[in-house]
């Protein structure tokens, strides 16, 4: 058999030392450079693939980074970039090889490009004819198939989601002509959605079980052939909307599409995988208090007695933490701004140095999935929600009906409006910018802390992001001295930064 040489040779894309980030699991690669000739070989290599792309995706690094980022989440310790990520006026992204916090980026490059690598040496032992058969028999070589597309088509879809371009990669590239070229993140984009729609295809018509336990595949969790089909659509109607810049690219979105894999996708309340009992695994619902807190452009927008207005007109070093009093449920109990509410606990100070920003002070902490510390960092970890989905789907009908789709979009809305938050329902007969507004501030609330780089997304899309912000990550500047390219940065006053109208000015 012909040997696999894409670890070896994808090396270059995954220069990511264990010093930059001390949460990534030092796991030893296999020796890409043997033949894997045995079937058990390589599924235990291509098995791995959801584990390298939750690894590069959901932990501290980029999570921290890109939830300041957005005014997801805040804080000004320089851990995980997040005192430069959040610092007012924005400033470019450093893609110095020697950042101190470099890891930001390097790390979910480097994993991704890991789990392309293990699926795609799968992919090329398939079509040299290996074939995998279970203990009683059955050919679950599509299994592995199915799972392979899906795995190139998340980390694919996440690269172009927060990186500027990437390298394609899949069992075509001949390595032996070089490492590709970057493409941009829309051909990126494009190449990860077709590798899920393959995945969702094959899955489609077939019959296999992904195992659980100590044997899964997917994190802990044990999935079908169908459920993995409903997990793939997911994903793409996820990439599909987030992967827009710019209002105007989130106009262009092709929401038709979008409603299509909605309408195939995840249809349960809460879709997740299992934590295993380490810190590591979600790095949102693993940091306490005094590390991070939901920032008030996250909560605030609930705020009913002109407090959030008052601070966003106030110049941001002279800002003042406030309690903030709703009708939102999520946000405090009923009638009692003080007491906590289903998804945030409102504290009684704030952690973080005046010196470096009054605007990074917040009194608030996500309540929501306090159970992953309770529990020792065991439970359900979200891959899906139903109001992301619900969600979604509304932004979809407003994009493509405009005023005509607010009353079908509002009953979207209410959903979890009415059913999470035990708010009073909005009328269907608000108006098409009303309704846009109320959409956001419900899907910024039910997203927020389930999926690394998600806000970060939703909100550059919308063109509310901080003026100055990157627009996305550039490539590593460790990966790019190793390709032989030359360094470069968005953010600040560089190109690459969301610019008025479509960014927030502070």
């Amino acid at each position: 058999m012909k040997k696999l040489r894409t670890l070896s040779a994808l090396a270059l894309l995954a220069v990511v030392p264990a010093c930059l980030d001390m949460d990534v699991e030092n796991l030893n690669s296999p020796d890409a450079e043997r033949a894997l000739a045995e079937a058990s070989d390589v599924e235990a290599l291509l098995s791995t693939g959801y584990f390298r792309f939750w690894n590069g995706t959901q932990k501290n690094n980029p999570s921290m980074w890109l939830g300041v980022a957005a005014n997801e989440i805040t804080s000004s310790w320089g851990n995980f970039g997040m005192q430069d990520a959040g610092t007012q006026p924005r400033g470019s992204w450093d893609n110095s090889p020697t950042y101190t916090y470099r890891a930001a980026n390097a790390v979910p490059w480097g994993q991704l490009y890991e789990a392309i690598s293990n699926v795609t040496d799968g992919v090329t032992a398939i079509n040299q004819g290996l074939r995998f058969v279970s203990e009683d028999g059955q050919d679950q070589t599509d299994r592995a198939l199915a799972y392979a597309r899906f795995v190139q088509g998340v980390s694919h879809g996440w690269l172009a989601m927060i990186f500027d371009q990437a390298i394609v990669f899949d069992e075509t590239v001949n390595l032996e002509d070089g490492i590709p070229e970057p493409r941009p993140y829309q051909e990126v984009m494009e190449a990860a959605i077709g590798y899920l729609e393959e995945a969702a295809a094959i899955a489609g018509q077939s019959s296999f079980q992904f195992p659980g336990g100590d044997n899964s595949w997917i994190n802990e969790r044990p999935l079908s052939n169908t459920e993995l089909a409903q997990w793939a659509h997911s994903y793409a109607a996820r990439y599909l909307a987030a992967v827009a810049r710019t209002p105007a690219e989130r106009d262009a979105v092709d929401w038709n599409r979008v409603i299509f894999h909605l309408d195939r996708g995840v249809q349960d309340d809460m879709t997740s995988v299992e934590g295993d009992g380490s810190i590591w695994w979600w790095a949102f619902a693993e940091r306490p208090d005094s590390w991070i807190r939901a920032a008030y452009d996250l909560v605030g927008p609930a705020d009913e007695s002109g407090a959030y207005e008052a601070w966003k007109a106030t110049n941001p070093m002279d800002r003042n933490v406030f309690t903030i009093e709703t009708s939102d449920q999520r946000i405090h109990a009923p009638g009692d701004p003080t007491a906590a509410g289903t998804y945030f606990r409102r504290m009684s100070g704030s952690p973080f140095q005046a010196a470096r920003g009054n605007y990074f002070q917040s009194l608030y902490h996500q309540e929501r999935f306090a159970y992953h510390r309770a529990t020792a960092f065991r439970g359900e970890m979200p891959v899906f929600t139903r109001p992301e989905m619900d969600l979604l789907r509304a932004e979809a009908i407003l994009q493509t009906q405009g005023a005509a789709g607010v009353a079908a979009a509002v009953e979207l809305i209410n959903n979890s409006r009415v059913g999470n938050g035990g708010m009073e329902p909005l009328p269907t007969t608000i108006s098409l910018p009303e309704a846009f507004e109320q959409l956001k501030y419900e899907k910024l609330i039910e997203i927020a802390y389930t999926q690394g780089g998600l806000v970060f997304a939703e909100r550059r899309g919308w063109g509310d992001l901080i003026c100055g912000t990157p627009l996305h990550w550039p490539i590593p500047g460790a990966e790019l001295e190793q390709l032989g390219l030359p360094n470069y940065t968005f953010g600040g006053d560089l190109g690459g930064a969301a610019t008025p109208p479509g960014c927030m000015e502070n």
